[in-house]
């Protein structure tokens, strides 16, 4: 049921801050923003990742602090738009749509007081954020509703605010689940600390010492969701390499990717071809007769593991994102049903900008967002995370790469039963009928001059870092479900349930 940890991994730590100011108390705002100023300096002293969760409206009102705290290279998310006193779920939607509509950036959102409900899941998810952080059982991330990922909360200093906890037990309790816990994350507010600076910066930093010297990794929350994802993606490829490396050679599609990078591979001498998101290496290895070296990677170890490294063919297991190769070192590109697992798809954009040579070939596939269809976003990990692409978004991806011609493969869902059927596909691929949509977009083009826009969009950490458990998706609902209705329940049930929730859990 769960994964077997080889070996002990570094523990995960997100520090983050709620900022709020003098919304729903009586902070001066002056001193509020000294202690992010001083929360900055510590992070900048100890290289501290971490993540602000600011209240929407103060993105209007105060764009100068947005600005400062971006500059500082820490993440920034919404803490709800207007925070109010009385928050209930009458707020919970029209709260994320106002913050949407405030900066269509921040990938995350934070709930006041963790409350929210499946609506504010559903408008996150629909909204594109990529995570949602909030007081959990959980002591990992997980996916919490479709491809939106729970960044689940330990601890922060309101228990220090509020008098229960001094600070030498707010302290030992903050490393006794330092020691428990895979990954923590835990708070620090900027109203709070206004009240007494110079104590709660303290605890800040005596509680950021005593993280490095677990030894423990300083990560943003988009940080550790990315890593989530991806490693969610990668532990179910590793599962299925096997099967679906046989299975999918059968697949039309992959006659149809084969000839159409065979095509433009065979019209360069002798190329360095890379492939990223191999697999086994099913669309590029039979090149090998015309290619001077292939390289195939996927960080999915399992895919991999099969090909024999000859000389020419040189599987390596790595991020198709952050493949590790030489700057422009690469004559053909290959990147087919990867995009569509990318939280930002032009953080792949620029990596094949990176490392192709100035003129290279880019061949990239996409599945098609058809109309009428919805995506589910349901089930296995992969299904949780793709996304479907329109021909105006793949049109807009590709321009920031270079020119090129897109076009269509496979108009029928359904598989042809033969070779007569299989003319008949490649007949309307050549000549489709006015307003049908493919299966599957396919995008060959040549790398053009460019691209100083495009950049990572965050710090991309090693699948290594990845202490996760990743428990089976029935747990994982469960935890949902526990973290919504766990507050209607009474404390002498909740205490009674608790050895029994925890098993279940793998606590």
């Amino acid at each position: 049921m769960f994964l077997k940890k080889e070996k002990k991994k570094q523990k995960l730590v997100t520090f983050y801050h709620d900022i709020e100011q003098n919304i729903d108390s009586k902070a001066d705002v002056s001193l509020c923003r000294e202690a992010i100023i001083r929360f900055i300096e510590l992070e900048k002293k100890y290289r501290v990742a971490a993540t602000y969760n600011v209240v929407g409206k103060i993105f209007k009102e105060q764009s100068d602090l947005i600005q400062m705290i971006r500059e500082a290279g820490q993440e920034v998310a919404f803490h709800s738009y207007n925070h109010q006193s009385d928050w209930n779920s009458n707020y919970y939607v029209s709260e994320v749509k106002a913050c949407r509509e405030a900066a269509d950036w921040p990938v995350g959102y934070r709930s006041p007081r963790s409350r929210f409900d499946n609506s504010t899941l559903s408008q996150l998810f629909e909204r594109g954020f990529l995570w949602s952080a909030e007081s959990d059982i959980a002591k990992e991330p997980y996916f919490i509703y479709k491809g939106l990922v729970r960044m689940p909360i330990a601890l922060d200093d309101w228990p220090i605010y509020m008098g229960k906890l001094n600070i030498d037990k707010w302290l030992s309790f903050f490393s006794k689940i330092l020691d428990e816990r895979r990954y923590i994350a835990v708070g620090f507010h900027d109203s709070v600390a206004s009240f007494d600076l110079e104590k709660m910066l303290g605890v800040y930093e005596a509680a950021i010492k005593e993280v490095k010297k677990k030894g423990a990794f300083f990560l943003s929350f988009s940080e550790g969701a990315d890593l989530f994802r991806r490693a969610a993606v990668e532990k179910y490829y590793n599962k299925a390499a096997k099967e679906w490396n046989k299975d999918t050679q059968r697949l039309y599609r992959t006659k149809r990717f084969r000839e159409i990078i065979k095509e433009e591979a065979q019209k360069i001498e002798r190329p360095i071809i890379v492939d990223l998101g191999s697999a086994g290496g099913i669309l590029t290895s039979p090149l090998k007769k015309i290619a001077s070296k292939i390289y195939l990677v996927d960080n999915a170890s399992g895919m991999v593991s099969g090909i024999d490294s000859d000389g020419i063919l040189e599987p390596k297991v790595g991020d198709a994102t952050t493949s590790g190769l030489p700057d422009k070192s690469v004559d053909v590109v290959v990147a087919a049903r990867i995009v569509e697992y990318l939280f930002n798809p032009d953080d792949l954009a620029f990596e094949i900008r990176r490392i192709a040579k100035p003129g290279a070939v880019f061949i990239v596939t996409f599945p098609v967002l058809r109309e009428g269809k919805k995506e589910t976003n349901e089930g296995n990990p992969p299904n949780r995370v793709r996304h479907y692409f329109s021909l105006e978004e793949v049109k807009r991806w590709a321009e920031k790469i270079g020119p090129g011609r897109l076009f269509g493969v496979q108009y029928k869902k359904m598989e042809p039963v033969n070779i007569e059927e299989e003319e008949q596909y490649r007949k309307m691929e050549e000549n489709p009928d006015s307003g049908t949509i493919p299966i599957n977009w396919v995008f060959v083009g040549k790398v053009g001059e460019g691209g100083e826009g495009l950049c990572l969009s965050r710090r991309k950490l090693p699948l290594s870092l990845a202490n996760f458990v990743l428990p089976s998706e029935w747990i994982a609902g469960l935890k949902s479900k526990i973290s919504v209705f766990k507050k209607y329940i009474p404390k002498p049930v909740k205490n009674l349930l608790r050895p029994v929730v925890n098993f279940i859990l793998g606590r």
